[in-house]
């Protein structure tokens, strides 16, 4: 479904290197997988960037609060369910 390479793990360090590296594409677009803190630090480095364009933001609530997505009726979060369903 999605390339290795297009995968990042944030425990391998922060965004603004591998966020840096495709903003150089075209069709740049951004699926943060986790909770409010995950989506937080990826809009906070996308706004140091200074970018002229923001690529698209897709957000999967994975997190343990998900107080964004649920006031935004996203739904609470995971449980357990299939990723490829949600994907």
């Amino acid at each position: 479904l999605l390339n290795p390479i297009q995968v990042w793990d944030l425990g391998n360090g922060g965004p603004e290197e591998i966020l840096k590296s495709f903003s150089v594409l075209s069709r740049f677009q951004i699926l943060v997988c986790g909770g409010d803190g995950t989506v937080s630090w990826i809009i906070s480095a996308l706004e140091r960037m200074e970018l002229k364009r923001w690529p698209p933001i897709g957000i999967l609530p994975l997190g343990t609060g998900n107080d964004l997505a649920r006031i935004h009726g996203w739904g609470g979060g995971y449980n357990n369910e299939s990723l490829l369903y949600m994907l």
